[in-house]
C-alpha cells in the first residue's frame, strides 16, 4: 500500500475514485479529523518546490532584473563595458551608476505597488471550510493541502479534486470539466478505476462549484495535480490584453522603429564625419536610451496600483490590475436589479391557492420546500423561511431535485409521516408545465383547464402590479425515497406566492449620476416582462423598447446587434442569452461592464470588459468577477468607474509627456548632429537628463484629475496620440533650435557651455511641459498634488544648480555665465506660453 512519505513525490494519485476512504487515509496519512496545520504548511511547500516556486528574494531578484530587460539598455550597458576595455573609464562607470539608479529606482516601484495590490486582493480571496485536527476553520482555497477534510455547501468553489466522506443532495455543476449544462448528483461509494472524470459519481473536481446540497470530502490531489490542473497546463494562455495594453504595446512598436532608424542614421553619420567611433556609439545609444518610454511599464503599474488604492477606499477591490483601463473606458453597465436597482431583501406579499384566495396550505407547503432545500441562499426561500414556523416535526426530508435555470424549479420529497409528498415551487409557467390538474380551496382536484383562464388572469394581475410569482405544486408519492427531474409531471397546481422588492432610496438620482459619468444603464433580469416594466417605470428606466428571452431565440445575431442599441430593459432572460447580449453589445464597439452576484453570472461576468461582483457573492461570481464591491449599490460602481477614469487619465498624462518630448529630442538630436562639430550632448548627459525627468513622472500616479477629463468614457487613441506627439514634439525641437542659436551665435559658447545650456533648457522644459499638458484648463488653475508639485520643484531646481555644483565635472557640466542663464530661463517661459496656446487647439479634441 502505498504511504504519504512514498506518494508525495509523485505529481497526484491517479483514478483515487476507486480507493475507499480508509484507503486514502493510509495513503495520505489522514484522519476523518484531518491534519494538522504544520502537516498542510509542509506538504504545500512540498508541493510548491515540486512546480518551482519562487521565494521572495528570487522573485525581488527577477524584478529587478527585468527593469534592463529592454534590447536598447542591455547594448548601452554592452557599449559601456567597452569603453572601460577601451580605457574610456570616467564615461563608463557614470553610464553603469545611472543605469543602476535608473533600475533600482523603478524596481522600488514596481515591487511596492505590487505587494500593495496583493493585499487589497485578499480583502477579496475565496474561502474554503476545513477540518484540522478536528477543529474547523476558514483559509484561502489556495492553502487546502492534500489530506484536508473539506466541508462544503451551495455555492462554493471546490478546492481540491476529492472524494466524498459523507454527503446531503450534492449537486455539482461540472459545465467547466465534461460540458453538461445538467448538475452532476454525487453519492458515497467507489468506483472503477477505468472511470473516466467525467462519469464519476463518488468525487468532486476543483474549479466545480457546488449547486446545492452539503459534503464532507477529503481532499486528494490539489494545485496543478488536479484535472484541471493538468488541463490548465496542456492549454495555457496568457490573459487576453485589454485594449488600453494593446494600445500601449503597438504605440510602443511605433517609437521604437521610428529611433531606432533615427539612431543609426545619427551614427552612421557621426562615424561618417570623422567623430570617434566609441563616443558615437555611446551617443547613439544613451541618446536610444533617452527617447525610449522604458518606465512605461513601470508608471502604468504604479499608477494602476494607486488606483486600487483609491478605489479600495471607495470600497471597490480590484482583482485584475488591467479591469481599471476597461473601467475607464466602459460606457454601458448591464445589471440584474435585485440588491442594485431594489432593496434586494425580498417580501412576501400573498400566498394564495389556484382561484386567487388566501391560501394557507400553500404556506405550508411552500415553507417545507424552503426548509428542507439544500440549493444557495437566494432571497425568495429567505423570505419563505422567514414565515412564522410551520410545524415541520413529523416531515423526514427523502430526497431533492435542486434547482436549475433551464427547468426552473425546486423539488423536495418529504415524509410526513403518513405518506410521501413531492412538493415543487418554481416560475409560474415551468410550474404549470408539470401540472395536469389544480386544487380549488374546498379542496376538490379539477383538471387544470378549468381554472386556465382564471390562472392567466391572476398572472396578469400581480405582475401589472410588479409582484414577482412563483407557483407551487405537489403530488403523492408511494413507495419511493427516491426523485428526479422525470418525476415532475402530472403534479397538482396548489396556488402562488407573490413577493415584492421595492427600488431603493434613492436610486433615481443613483441612475441620473450614472448617466451623468455617460454610461448607459441597460436592465438584465430573469423576471417576467410586466415586472421588469412596472419596476422601469419606477426608477425612470426606458421602457418603450424591451426585449425578452423568447425574442432572443427568435432573433438572428445581426438584428440583436441593431436591438440592444435602442433596448436598456431585458426580461425573462435565460443565463446564456446574457452572454449573447453583451456579446452584441461589444460588437457594436461598447465596452461593456455586468453587474452580477448569483452562480448563473458567472459566464456573463468573463465575457464583459468589466466583471463586476458583491462581496458577498457566491465563490464562482467573485471568481470570474475582476472587480469586487463591498457594498451592492450603484453610487459605488459610480464611485469606482470615476477612479478607473483618474488612473486612466494619469496614465496617458505619461505618454502624452514622454512622446512629445522624447520625439522633440530625437529630431533636435538629429539635427544637431548634422551641422555641429562636436556631439551636442554627451552619453552621460543624455543619461542624466532621462534620469531627472523621470523623476516627477513617477508621482503622476497621485495627480488630480479635472473633473471634466472623468466626466465621460476615454479611450486609448493612437492616432491622437500621434498627432499629440509630433505637435508637441516638433515645438519643442523648435526651442531647442532657438536654444542653439543663441548659444552658438549669440553668446559663442564653447563645446562645454554649449551643452550645459542645452541640458539645462531640455530638462527646464520637459519639467513644465508636464505641468501645462496635465490639464486641459490653464496650467494656473489647476492644482497638481503635493508630489508632483514638491518633485518638479525639486528637479527644476536641481537643473539650475547642477552646473554649479562640486560634481558638476563628472557629467562634463560647467558653470554658465549669468546672462546666459537668463536667456535659459526666458526661453523656458515663452515655451511654457506657447504650449498653452498649443495645447487650446489641440486638446479640445481629447
Amino acid at each position: 500500500m502505498l504511504c504519504w512519505q512514498k506518494i508525495k513525490s509523485l505529481k497526484s494519485i491517479e483514478n483515487f475514485w476507486s480507493f475507499s476512504k480508509y484507503q486514502l487515509f493510509q495513503m495520505l496519512n489522514a484522519t476523518e479529523n484531518g491534519i494538522s496545520n504544520e502537516e498542510a504548511y509542509d506538504r504545500l511547500q512540498e508541493q510548491q518546490q515540486n512546480k518551482f516556486n519562487q521565494k521572495k528574494w528570487q522573485k525581488d531578484a527577477f524584478l529587478l532584473l527585468s527593469q534592463y530587460k529592454s534590447p536598447l539598455v542591455l547594448l548601452l550597458v554592452f557599449a559601456a563595458f567597452l569603453s572601460l576595455v577601451l580605457k574610456e573609464y570616467s564615461n563608463g562607470f557614470i553610464i553603469i551608476i545611472i543605469l543602476l539608479l535608473t533600475g533600482i529606482f523603478g524596481f522600488i516601484q514596481e515591487r511596492n505597488a505590487g505587494r500593495s495590490v496583493e493585499k487589497l486582493q485578499e480583502l477579496v480571496r475565496n474561502k474554503a471550510t476545513v477540518k484540522r485536527e478536528g477543529i474547523e476553520r476558514e483559509i484561502s482555497i489556495k492553502e487546502v493541502a492534500p489530506g484536508d477534510i473539506v466541508l462544503l455547501n451551495a455555492g462554493d468553489i471546490i478546492p481540491a479534486d476529492a472524494l466524498i466522506l459523507e454527503t446531503n443532495d450534492l449537486h455539482v455543476n461540472e459545465a467547466m470539466l465534461t460540458g453538461e449544462s445538467f448538475p452532476a448528483e454525487k453519492f458515497v461509494g467507489t468506483v472503477s478505476m477505468e472511470s473516466l472524470p467525467a462519469r464519476v459519481i463518488n468525487a468532486v473536481f476543483e474549479g466545480t462549484n457546488v449547486i446545492n446540497g452539503t459534503a464532507t470530502v477529503l481532499a486528494v490531489n490539489t494545485g496543478p495535480n488536479t484535472e484541471m490542473g493538468k488541463i490548465a497546463k496542456r492549454l495555457q494562455k496568457s490573459t487576453p490584453e485589454t485594449a488600453f495594453e494593446k494600445g500601449i504595446r503597438q504605440f510602443g512598436y511605433l517609437l521604437m522603429r521610428i529611433t531606432v532608424i533615427i539612431v543609426l542614421l545619427i551614427l552612421v553619420l557621426n562615424i561618417l564625419f570623422h567623430k570617434p567611433v566609441v563616443d558615437s556609439l555611446l551617443f547613439a545609444l544613451a541618446l536610444a536610451v533617452g527617447i525610449t518610454p522604458e518606465l512605461l511599464p513601470i508608471i502604468v503599474t504604479v499608477t494602476l496600483s494607486a488606483g486600487a488604492r483609491r478605489m479600495a477606499i471607495k470600497k471597490v477591490i480590484v482583482k485584475k490590475l488591467s479591469a481599471i483601463q476597461n473601467l475607464g473606458e466602459m460606457n454601458i453597465l448591464c445589471s440584474d436589479k435585485t440588491g442594485t436597482i431594489t432593496q434586494g431583501v425580498v417580501k412576501i406579499e400573498s400566498t394564495v391557492g389556484a382561484t386567487g384566495a388566501d391560501s394557507e396550505k400553500v404556506k405550508i407547503y411552500a415553507y417545507r420546500n424552503a426548509y428542507f432545500e439544500t440549493g444557495f441562499s437566494n432571497p425568495i426561500d429567505e423570505a419563505i423561511r422567514s414565515l412564522e414556523k410551520m410545524d415541520i416535526q413529523n416531515c423526514i426530508k427523502q430526497d431533492e431535485v435542486p434547482y436549475d435555470f433551464i427547468r426552473k424549479r425546486l423539488s423536495v420529497l418529504i415524509n410526513d409521516g403518513s405518506r410521501h409528498i413531492m412538493i415543487t415551487k418554481g416560475a409560474v409557467n415551468n410550474v404549470l408545465q408539470c401540472c395536469t390538474r389544480a386544487e380549488l380551496p374546498d379542496g376538490k382536484i379539477v383538471g387544470l383547464e378549468q381554472v386556465q383562464a382564471g390562472i392567466d388572469k391572476l398572472y396578469l394581475q400581480f405582475s401589472s402590479n410588479g409582484f414577482r410569482t412563483i407557483a407551487v405544486c405537489y403530488k403523492d408519492v408511494s413507495n419511493t425515497t427516491r426523485i428526479n427531474k422525470n418525476d415532475e409531471l402530472d403534479m397538482i397546481l396548489l396556488g402562488f406566492i407573490t413577493f415584492f422588492d421595492p427600488p431603493k432610496e434613492g436610486i433615481i438620482t443613483s441612475i441620473a449620476k450614472l448617466k451623468q459619468t455617460g454610461i448607459t444603464l441597460k436592465l438584465i433580469t430573469g423576471d417576467n416582462r410586466l415586472v421588469a416594466q412596472h419596476i422601469a417605470a419606477q426608477i425612470g428606466l426606458k421602457q418603450h423598447e424591451i426585449l425578452t428571452g423568447y425574442d432572443l431565440t427568435h432573433i438572428t445575431s445581426d438584428a440583436l446587434q441593431r436591438k440592444v442599441n435602442e433596448t436598456d430593459l431585458f426580461a425573462e432572460i435565460e443565463p446564456v442569452q446574457k452572454e449573447r447580449i453583451i456579446r452584441a453589445l461589444q460588437k457594436n464597439g461598447y465596452a461593456v461592464g455586468y453587474l452580477g452576484d448569483g452562480i448563473n453570472d458567472a459566464n456573463a461576468l468573463k465575457i464583459a470588459d468589466v466583471g463586476i461582483s458583491t462581496d458577498n457573492a457566491v465563490d464562482v461570481a467573485k471568481e470570474a468577477a475582476s472587480l469586487v464591491l463591498l457594498e451592492k449599490d450603484l453610487d459605488v460602481v459610480v464611485e469606482g468607474i470615476l477612479e478607473g477614469r483618474k488612473t486612466f487619465m494619469n496614465t496617458l498624462k505619461y505618454v502624452f509627456v514622454t512622446t512629445s518630448a522624447n520625439f522633440g529630442n530625437m529630431i533636435s538630436m538629429a539635427i544637431a548632429s548634422f551641422f555641429l562639430p562636436f556631439l551636442p550632448l554627451l552619453p552621460v548627459q543624455i543619461l542624466l537628463n532621462n534620469f531627472l525627468s523621470d523623476i516627477p513622472a513617477l508621482t503622476i500616479a497621485s495627480d488630480k484629475v479635472d473633473e471634466e477629463l472623468i466626466a465621460k468614457p476615454r479611450r486609448w487613441d493612437v492616432k491622437y496620440i500621434r498627432r499629440f506627439m509630433i505637435v508637441f514634439g516638433l515645438e519643442s525641437s523648435l526651442f531647442d533650435f532657438l536654444t542653439f542659436s543663441l548659444l552658438l551665435y549669440i553668446f559663442h559658447t564653447t563645446p562645454s557651455s554649449f551643452r550645459t545650456g542645452w541640458f539645462m533648457e531640455s530638462l527646464l522644459t520637459e519639467i513644465l511641459i508636464l505641468l501645462v499638458i496635465r490639464t486641459q484648463r490653464p496650467f494656473f488653475k489647476s492644482r497638481p498634488s503635493k508630489f508632483l508639485v514638491m518633485a518638479c520643484l525639486g528637479i527644476f531646481m536641481l537643473s539650475l544648480a547642477i552646473p554649479y555644483l562640486p560634481f558638476s565635472e563628472i557629467f562634463s557640466l560647467s558653470p554658465l555665465p549669468f546672462r546666459v542663464l537668463i536667456s535659459i530661463l526666458g526661453i523656458a517661459v515663452m515655451y511654457v506660453i506657447v504650449s498653452e496656446l498649443t495645447k487650446i487647439f489641440l486638446m479640445k479634441k481629447l
